[in-house]
């Protein structure tokens, strides 16, 4: 047996492995809720309804990608739907993959990020949605790192930094121009000692955006 065989064998072990586990989780689930029916029904009618509809989605996905393990658009959605279940475990496994399926798409990676800084581990977060940058620099990734430097790592320079970058892509949307902005004016820097007249980077950033934002 060649290798791509081993790891073609591996990855489809690996995927019903996760598949089984997301079917006994969704046992466990209805299990609950045929004990407690009532409970279910008063309280969350609709939320049960949609979970529903997303462990077949992601069934059918998992289903998908255990059949094709190169089908790098069906990974990256089973990774979403993963993702909106707060299946993180599975959601990172998948992720990996999908990035290393793909270097040089940056939305795997970007996925990647969301999960780490969903589950704490906002330093790994900060470094995959830095290597996104490297492959796609968008404002919406700098105003992603701009919030995890200010609010989560204690790095108010760097994230005014990246939002100020963000701030001043030509191709940002208006809205995401106004929320980079709110972060700004919210995010005082110390005062920089033995460099008397210079402004500090959040006050250029927010002198060059009173300008008159050029049409796109």
């Amino acid at each position: 047996m060649t290798d791509s065989s081993k790891r073609n064998t591996s990855s489809r072990a690996l995927i019903i492995l996760l598949g089984l586990g997301l079917v006994v989780m969704l046992a466990v689930s209805l299990k609950e809720r045929f004990e407690s029916p009532g409970l279910t029904e008063q309280r969350q009618p609709r939320a049960a309804t949609a979970q529903d509809s997303e462990a077949q989605q992601i069934g059918k996905l998992m289903r998908q990608v255990a059949e094709n393990p190169n089908d790098g658009t069906a990974m990256v959605h089973l990774v979403e739907h993963l993702i909106g279940a707060q299946n993180w475990e599975a959601a990172e496994t998948f992720a990996q993959r999908a990035v290393t399926l793909d270097t040089g798409n940056s939305k795997p990676l970007y996925l990647l990020g969301v999960i780490m800084h969903n589950q704490g581990r906002n330093k790994e977060a900060a470094e995959a949605l830095e290597k996104v940058l490297a492959i796609k620099d968008e404002a919406s990734v700098r105003y992603s790192l701009g919030v995890l430097y200010i609010h989560y790592l204690e790095d108010p320079a760097k994230g005014v930094e990246h939002l100020s970058a963000g701030l001043h892509d030509a191709n940002a949307p208006e809205e995401l121009k106004k929320a980079i902005m709110q972060e700004l004016e919210k995010t005082p820097l110390p005062k920089q000692p033995d460099q008397p007249g210079k402004a500090a980077p959040a006050d250029k950033a927010k002198g060059k955006a009173a300008a008159p934002a050029k049409t796109q």
